[in-house]
């Protein structure tokens, strides 16, 4: 039934045109593989989940006593989530690197350069699962498409643009208490692939004198992708530039990468200013790595 099952996703992937139709397992036995890696993951961080739990209530709790402070009338928004849900024990699962990746982005903490959207701040916690306890000095990369679902250095799927587009890629390594706090835009869709963020977490990292990540240089502990609730992707794909967007919209139901990362990999989303998308948004996550892993970086494209 789950040599079924999984031919069944493949089938389905191979229907999935333009991105991301370079996002899809080759056979069915990597496909099998990936599935049993995130099965041994998330064995691995459910007896993180009081940790990850306390974890995410903390930083939750000292960025409203932030905010409030930062606001004379007090009205920064209550945090949604005090504690981690049983079925989201593991925050962030593996999916695949894609075909986007760009090796030696710069180390910042604001990706946006001058791409339009909605602003996103990302509050993001690494666990090492090995110990439950915060991952310090860990870097966390991402890189995702702009609002009309165009990637920096592949303006039209093919890397032509890579040595001079770096909008919305790049990272910073997490504090003493395991969190880094990235800025970028909510991501627009493309045909194949819902709205998303690809993820990288690298562990013994080393930088170039040029202020950019030295990709191969320690271990990658960690590749993965960031999804958003659907009733998220609506409210801000009514608002300018995402409404110019004329790429055929997918929804999280058609996504069949977000269905092997399953509900673990969604944001935890409020508005942080006003009460619309055009205030910005406030996203938290919790990355669960094994530290000890070391994962292949397949593309070698390089700034």
């Amino acid at each position: 039934m789950r040599l079924f099952i999984l031919a069944s996703i493949l089938a389905i992937a191979s229907s999935v045109c333009a991105h991301g139709a370079d996002e899809r397992p080759a056979t069915t036995e990597e496909l099998i593989t990936r599935n049993r890696e995130i099965e041994a993951r998330n064995l691995a961080a459910r007896k993180c989940a009081p940790a990850i739990a306390e974890f995410e209530a903390q930083r939750m709790a000292r960025r409203d006593r932030l905010m409030k402070r930062q606001t004379p009338t007090s009205t920064a928004p209550t945090p949604h989530y005090t504690s981690i849900q049983n079925s989201t024990c593991v925050l962030h699962p593996e999916t695949i690197e894609g075909p986007y990746y760009i090796r030696n982005e710069y180390i910042r903490t604001d990706l946006r350069e001058s791409q339009t959207g909605v602003s996103l701040v990302l509050d993001i916690g690494v666990i090492n699962s090995r110990t439950c306890q915060p991952f310090s000095n860990a870097f966390v990369e991402l890189w995702a498409s702009n609002a009309t679902g165009l990637y920096g250095g592949y303006p039209t799927g093919q890397p032509t643009h890579i040595k001079t587009d770096t909008f919305l890629r790049g990272g910073y390594f997490t504090n003493s208490a395991g969190i880094v706090e990235i800025t970028t835009i909510y991501p627009g869709y493309y045909q194949g692939r819902t709205a998303h963020i690809h993820a990288m977490v690298h562990n013994n990292w080393k930088s170039g004198a040029n202020g950019t990540l030295l990709s191969g240089s320690g271990n990658v502990n960690h590749i993965g992708q960031f999804f958003f609730d659907e009733t998220w992707n609506d409210r801000v794909y009514a608002t300018s530039p995402y409404n110019l967007n004329r790429q055929p919209r997918t929804l999280n139901t058609q996504d069949w990468i977000l269905w092997g990362a399953g509900t673990g990999a969604f944001i935890n989303l409020q508005y942080l200013g006003a009460s619309s998308v055009s205030g910005g948004l406030l996203g938290y996550i919790t990355v669960v790595v094994d530290g000890n892993a070391n994962y292949r970086i397949q593309n070698t494209n390089s700034l």
